[in-house]
């Protein structure tokens, strides 16, 4: 393998990724590489170096030919937004920042990779989670307008929402109406689900209805829900 700077590893490693298009990056590297998603994670934010060894073997696993993107990866190019470059797109300034990648006409959003149906998560304003970082980012595209994007378990939403999926989300603040015949997450005190709302006959209620017929019906009042997050994207996890 070529001696390619140890300092400059991180940029040839982030340009590659980037003209790979991989929407959900530190998982698919991850699998093919065999190195852990967390290395993977901290080799793209810079809070690691990428070795040698990691660059051979992510070059080998995607059949890339490095040397073609150590030039580029030194003359990096700025991104109109923000500033930020387009070469080094994983370490935004603000977590909620979505930057446009514009030759993939995509944009990313931040991933949380928890479980939204289970334990206390609070949504902040900007419908991200209060009091952690996201551990990676989905790639969605340009047109969608979408906040963040957990992964979504369960089968009540299948064939919709299939175990595993990673879904983005638009976080709502506006609950005056709603979308009805829509997908929402919808977070209560003590529950959070995907499901669809209908209109309830009853003022002050909503019917949550799941798209699998096997889970009934739920009743559920408006005065109850702290958070709402419409479901504007879908990414099917292959199996």
């Amino acid at each position: 393998m070529t001696d390619y700077k140890v300092d400059n590893n991180n940029g040839i490693f982030k340009n590659a990724v980037l003209k790979l298009g991989l929407r959900f990056p530190v998982a698919e590297i991850s699998r093919k590489t065999g190195f852990a998603e967390g290395n993977i994670s901290r080799f793209l934010n810079d809070k690691a170096t990428v070795s040698d060894k990691f660059l051979e073997k992510f070059s080998e696993s995607f059949n890339i030919n490095l040397e073609d993107l150590t030039e580029v990866s030194q003359s990096k190019q700025r991104h109109p937004i923000g500033g930020l470059s387009v070469l080094d797109p994983y370490f935004p300034k603000k977590a909620e920042e979505n930057l446009v990648i514009e030759h993939q006409n995509l944009k990313k959003i931040p991933f949380y990779n928890i479980n939204v149906s289970a334990g206390n998560i609070i949504f902040s304003d900007v419908g991200l989670v209060e009091g952690t970082s996201p551990d990676d980012f989905m790639y969605i595209p340009a047109q969608v307008d979408a906040d963040v994007s957990f992964p979504t378990y369960g089968d009540s939403m299948y064939p919709e929402i299939t175990n595993g999926d990673w879904v983005a989300y638009k976080f709502l603040k506006d609950w005056s109406f709603f979308n009805y015949g829509m997908m929402y997450l919808i977070a209560t005190e003590e529950q959070r689900m995907v499901k669809y709302i209908k209109r309830h006959p009853k003022e002050g209620y909503i019917l949550l209805e799941s798209r699998n017929e096997d889970f009934e019906p739920i009743d559920m009042p408006i005065s109850s829900i702290k958070s709402i997050l419409q479901v504007r994207y879908i990414g099917k996890i292959k199996m």
